[in-house]
């Protein structure tokens, strides 16, 4: 396995141990107690005054950070981790041979220790001696005992080392980018809540409810509101459950839109479909003007992602502001389901990166940032999505497409590739931002308009 692999999913791991800390106030089991970079991690969070705002935005700030930080300890670590795992491993081989399989062995294993140690930590001379007096079996057993014990002391002491030397840069990067972060994050949150159409397009890909068989195929046609039922009595409650459906909120969410200062905090709820809600069965009485449908087609309840932004010059500005606006919100609701989320920006050619990954954010603000130049080529955008959707990774996935939609159709070779998708499963969707008509409307599931 290559090292950024191993990395990363060490790094998965970490993302994990502090939703689960968030939620349990400890470890979850798979992070030993004595781990350093587990230990860290619970004293950031501890010492962390603005989590105690139940804003989520200082929660995803803070695990960024976090993350950030252990990603870059990591990196440290591993030319040492890979000489410990050389050296166990020797030990191991030696231990395990025969008297003749340990003389061959013996130059290398003196000149390791010799080199590694000092007399304090494994008396390699001493046990020399021994060999002189005693049965060489009688001596391996102390000797190796102490080269092991040693080993696994060196790279604790180089770890802890390393995370104390460089944990007062993060502290102090944290104090002095955190509140500017966070208003930033507290601007894009605004601006997303602003434009009801980005709204719409995190909950229709959200698929926060499975869809039933009889039920017509919601995401083959027009995205239009539904009329509820009247509101279920309360001998029909049966639990609490999360969603957005108003008709059905517990009383203390009310209470927190009632609130000045957390007012935010329920429409991030509401659009995340987060709310405590009490758990009925609505019926759908009516709906208003629906389209006729199309084929039903087999769906998976919650597929990945795929979202592709336009990175074209006619992008540049607040285009590209808007589509990273509504990516981030996207990412973190796939984040929020476990959801696999990957993005390709094109414009002459398509660029792709993984955003399942932890650290999101830090690689798709470097990765967007060099970019909005040259024209569009829309085949060469929808290629690299279907080479994704035919990765077992990406299979039957929801893809987005961002733009301005200023370029051609897909060609014919392309647009049966989307229909052979559609029957695997996948739907294909889009925002326009700009005026400009296209044909687009013909060609897509099902797309959401921001005029400039």
């Amino acid at each position: 396995m290559l090292k950024e692999d191993v990395i990363s999913q060490k790094l998965a791991a970490y993302d994990d141990a502090f939703d689960f800390y968030m939620d349990r106030g400890r470890m979850p089991d798979g992070v030993p107690s004595d781990d350093l970079l587990g230990g860290f991690m619970q004293q950031a969070i501890n010492e962390n005054p603005q989590l105690n705002s139940q804003d989520p935005v200082w929660k995803d700030i803070l695990k960024e950070e976090i993350l950030s930080f252990i990603e870059a300890m990591l990196k440290l670590f591993e030319p040492v981790e890979e000489q410990y795992r050389q050296e166990k491993n020797l030990i191991q081989v030696f231990t395990k041979g025969n008297i003749d399989k340990k003389r061959e062995l013996w130059p290398k294993v003196y000149s390791t220790i010799k080199q590694q140690f000092k007399p304090e930590e494994v008396n390699i001379d001493g046990y020399v001696q021994q060999f002189k007096d005693s049965d060489p079996e009688s001596v391996f057993g102390p000797l190796v005992k102490d080269w092991d014990t040693a080993c696994d002391h060196r790279l604790t002491e180089y770890e802890a080392a390393c995370i104390e030397k460089n944990k007062a840069y993060w502290e102090q990067s944290i104090r002095e980018h955190g509140n500017t972060d966070y208003r930033e994050r507290k601007k894009i949150q605004k601006m997303f809540y602003s434009y009801p159409q980005m709204v719409e397009i995190v909950n229709m890909i959200g698929r926060e409810k499975p869809q039933r068989e009889d039920e017509k195929d919601e995401t083959i046609r027009r995205y239009l509101p539904l009329l509820p039922s009247p509101p279920t009595p309360a001998v029909d409650v049966e639990e609490v459950t999360n969603g957005n459906n108003l008709q059905h909120v517990l009383p203390i969410e009310t209470a927190i839109l009632a609130g000045h200062q957390t007012e935010s905090l329920f429409y991030y709820r509401y659009a995340m479909g987060q709310l405590q809600l009490f758990a009925n069965k609505p019926k759908m009485e009516s709906r208003m003007k629906v389209e006729q449908t199309k084929k039903k087609e087999p769906r998976l309840e919650k597929g990945p992602i795929i979202v592709s932004i336009d990175t074209s010059g006619s992008m540049f500005g607040r285009h590209i502001e808007l589509a990273t606006c509504l990516l981030r919100q996207l990412l973190q609701m796939a984040k929020k389901q476990k959801r696999k989320c990957f993005l390709i920006s094109f414009s002459v050619r398509a660029q792709s990166i993984d955003l399942s990954k932890p650290g999101a954010w830090k690689r798709l603000d470097a990765f967007l940032g060099d970019y909005y130049s040259g024209g569009t080529d829309g085949n060469e955008m929808l290629k690299a999505g279907i080479k994704m959707l035919n990765s077992e990774k990406y299979a039957m996935a929801d893809m987005l497409i961002i733009s301005d939609f200023i370029f051609e159709p897909p060609n014919g070779c392309v647009s049966q590739f989307m229909q052979e998708e559609r029957q695997k499963g996948t739907r294909f969707y889009g925002l326009q931002i700009g005026n400009d008509s296209h044909e687009y409307e013909k060609v897509l599931d099902k797309i959401w308009q921001i005029r400039k």
